[in-house]
């Protein structure tokens, strides 16, 4: 078992690099969604675009859960283990995380808000760092922090209970809405996407997968088994993505309003969670299948272009709102071709930009890992002696 756990896992990085795609996609079509008409022919795509790639988050913390329990359930768990783990992320993610929350409450201080005093804006700032909430796309850290505090509660159950282990997805589903149901009529906490219960499924599903990848990766060669997978999660993510963005779509044209009247109430009510909640599994499952099925299939320098981003993205998470804001700036109307013509570009240029200002930095300046944490790019191009060999070592991005 020891040994088995030593294989490197190119896949994790392909999946990141899905993932923040995906990120990019929604960010870059935030625009368009906004400000063309929904009676355009242009809008659907917007739509479906802006709908469809909402998975990056879930699926973030989905790959981050599997990581964890890849590496950390095989290992005895003591002082020493948990110290090194804390350890890394106080000064990988957490550093990090202040350091960009500090730049974009600055930058927004000075562009958009007028505070009437210096202790106003400090206690503002850590109010909103607090909450992960100093940019929109920060609640993300804000998310992986909590989980980081329960992982060794997390560890230690998952490690003596049996039952956890072996139903873990079904039991992150019934948390996960135990806690939206209580919350929707009970608790009433309108920032309920900032806090970790709200992603329990796919922090289970990752360590389920964490936990039996090996045993998954020796019955996958079994007959049938793929099918018996393969076939029923595709469906899945097929019906969902298709019941979200159109769920979504009607909303925002303002027709669900009238056809909510004729349903249930607790249909109504939970819709919008079920389609978004229920989508983002499917959809973080099948990426992690499809990033599985590129380690094959993908030519060499294809791959490698992949795993660079996967190894950036979360650089490129941190920063690309930077460059969004400029590139928005630069042409927020005009004529219909130059108007989405432009938007095109904005999402190429701020996807170029954003790894090149993270690749820069670690280039060239030592202490890269304040700004965007680990990175060991160096071992991404070093050539496989053997057709279907790992590129990295695996362990090292972890």
């Amino acid at each position: 078992m020891n040994q088995l756990r030593k294989n490197t896992l190119d896949e994790i990085q392909l999946a990141r690099a899905f993932a923040i795609l995906a990120v990019l996609a929604v960010h870059g079509s935030s625009s368009g969604v906004t400000n063309v008409e929904p009676d355009s022919v242009l809008f659907p795509i917007y739509n479906f675009l802006n709908i469809a790639g909402k998975l990056g988050t879930p699926t973030f913390i989905m790959l981050s859960s599997f990581v964890l329990f890849y590496n950390y359930y095989p290992r005895e768990t003591n002082w020493g283990l948990m110290k090194r783990f804390y350890g890394k992320r106080l000064k990988f993610i957490l550093i990090p995380y202040f350091v960009f929350s500090l730049l974009y409450f600055v930058i927004k201080m000075v562009v958009y808000y007028d505070y009437p005093s210096i202790s106003f804006a400090i206690n503002r700032f850590i109010t909103l760092l607090a909450l992960g909430k100093a940019h929109t796309h920060l609640y993300f850290v804000f998310i992986s922090v909590q989980f980081y505090l329960l992982f060794p509660l997390f560890l230690i159950a998952f490690k003596k209970l049996t039952f956890l282990r072996k139903h873990a997805i079904w039991i992150g589903l019934l948390l996960q809405w135990g806690w939206v149901i209580l919350n929707n009529n009970y608790f009433h906490i309108p920032w309920k996407g900032s806090i970790s219960l709200s992603y329990l499924s796919f922090y289970f599903m990752g360590a389920f997968l964490g936990i039996y990848y090996n045993d998954l990766k020796a019955k996958w060669k079994q007959p049938l088994f793929k099918e018996r997978i393969i076939i029923p999660l595709t469906l899945g993510y097929g019906v969902m993505v298709f019941l979200y963005t159109g769920y979504m779509y009607l909303s925002r044209i303002g027709v669900f309003t009238t056809i909510g009247n004729y349903l249930p109430g607790f249909v109504s009510s939970y819709i919008g969670e079920f389609t978004w909640a229920t989508h983002a599994l499917f959809a973080g499952v099948f990426l992690f299948y499809l990033a599985h099925l590129a380690n094959q299939t993908f030519q060499l320098r294809t791959k490698m272009v992949f795993m660079e981003i996967g190894a950036t993205s979360f650089g490129i998470y941190l920063i690309h709102p930077l460059f969004l804001m400029v590139f928005r700036q630069l042409v927020n109307s005009g004529s219909p071709i130059i108007y989405h013509g432009w938007q095109v570009i904005t999402f190429i240029l701020v996807g170029l930009l954003s790894w090149l200002a993270v690749r820069v930095t670690y280039r060239f300046i030592p202490f890269y890992w304040v700004l965007f944490g680990k990175m060991n790019l160096q071992k991404l191009f070093k050539i496989p002696k053997q057709k279907g060999s790992n590129i990295h070592e695996y362990q090292n991005y972890s």
